[in-house]
């Protein structure tokens, strides 16, 4: 069990390392994060910022030096680098269950191995095994197998010329082709273990907008057999890595009610923020509470709630100002700013949340999107 005033290691500084360091700091912990990006958002979080490297093998050290126990804030961190520093602390999740999360071959295996429903895949590494794909495996997607996120590393492919062609744009690396099914909806599931067991978030529900997340509800309104169906599958996921962290679990719910795994993320989830303001723990609470050796948090929710990503090209567009029109005009809604110092269009840079019953959440969401979206009247 670790307890404050120690020190908690972050591998990674974004906004997930940000909000952790936050979580800690509230429980009194310190934090040192190693991050190679100077003004990160985690950076004024933190008591300690290592800038190297994740490979580096110095920084590394010095991390193992200061903190009682290391997490990982996103899954592209090296294995090789979580083995290096488990040598000197603990880290969790393990080396082992990263190396799953960060191949979508291996992950879409290892649900297969559990008995889990998943959609029809198979990997394509040479212009032959292009070749050799059934016609009636299409339409499909051809992803890699590796650092793709946010729809990045995707191609949608209908036919052998398609698949081809995303074959060499993607530079003929190591993919998997995946059939699409016929979808209904999208939900996720937050979980959490240590040795103290095993706790569940409910169901949330997600929609997506050019392969981003766009809006979170929690919770996700599917019958009690989905919920169960996913809660049996995620149970199954955590026991099989023997996993230690918090972890989520995407599905894919087809219209035959269908439930299938689509992908795993070792670290605190994207729609999982909403957890923030509607439930009684939130995710970074718990992921802290996991790799601590602490008694998990329930996961009961206060309210329903809701989740808007907050894009850089709402920043870029001069007619609005986001935050006048989210703190002015919608008082009861959370604005969580990550900080970032520069806007793109599609990266995320922070997001807005809201508690109440169905029918408020979906006028905020409206809302909230309308107004952020709105020409300004002159033009």
């Amino acid at each position: 069990m670790v307890l404050p005033p120690a020190c908690i290691g972050i591998l990674g500084g974004g906004q997930l390392g940000m909000m952790l360091a936050k979580a800690a700091k509230q429980f009194g912990y310190t934090v040192a994060i190693l991050e190679p990006q100077e003004n990160c958002p985690a950076h004024s979080f933190c008591d300690v910022h290592i800038v190297k490297a994740y490979h580096d093998k110095a920084g590394l050290r010095e991390l193992a030096q200061l903190a009682c126990i290391i997490t990982t804030e996103f899954e592209n961190v090296p294995a090789d680098s979580i083995e290096f520093i488990n040598q000197l602390r603990p880290v969790y999740p393990s080396a082992s269950a990263i190396r799953v999360a960060q191949n979508r071959l291996k992950e879409k295996t290892f649900f297969r191995t559990l008995g889990l429903g998943t959609a029809d895949f198979c990997r394509i590494a040479t212009e032959k095994e292009c070749a050799a794909v059934l016609p009636t495996f299409f339409p499909a997607i051809l992803k890699t197998t590796t650092l793709g996120y946010d729809g990045r590393g995707q191609w949608m492919v209908r036919n052998h010329e398609e698949l081809a062609k995303a074959f060499e744009a993607l530079n003929k690396g190591e993919c998997i082709l995946e059939k699409r099914v016929a979808l209904k909806e999208e939900v996720s599931m937050i979980a959490a273990r240590n040795q103290t067991g095993i706790e569940l978030f409910p169901l949330i529900s997600n929609q997506h907008q050019n392969g981003i997340l766009d809006v979170s509800y929690i919770p996700a309104g599917v019958s009690e057999n989905v919920a169960g169906e996913a809660q049996r599958a995620v149970q199954l996921i955590l026991e099989g890595l023997d996993y230690v962290g918090i972890l989520a679990v995407e599905f894919f719910i087809t219209i035959e009610d269908q439930l299938l795994v689509n992908e795993i993320a070792p670290r605190p989830h994207n729609s999982g923020h909403i957890t923030i303001e509607a439930s009684k723990t939130s995710q970074f609470e718990q992921q802290l509470r996991a790799i601590c050796g602490l008694k998990l948090g329930n996961t009961e929710l206060v309210s329903p709630g809701a989740m808007l990503n907050l894009l850089g090209d709402v920043w870029l567009r001069e007619t609005i100002n986001p935050e006048q029109v989210i703190l002015h005009e919608f008082p009861t809604a959370k604005i969580h700013n990550y900080g970032k110092t520069e806007a793109k269009p599609g990266r995320k840079m922070g997001h807005v949340s809201m508690v109440g019953n169905k029918e408020e959440l979906l006028q905020f969401i409206n809302g909230l999107k309308s107004k952020l979206t709105q020409q300004d009247p002159s033009q």
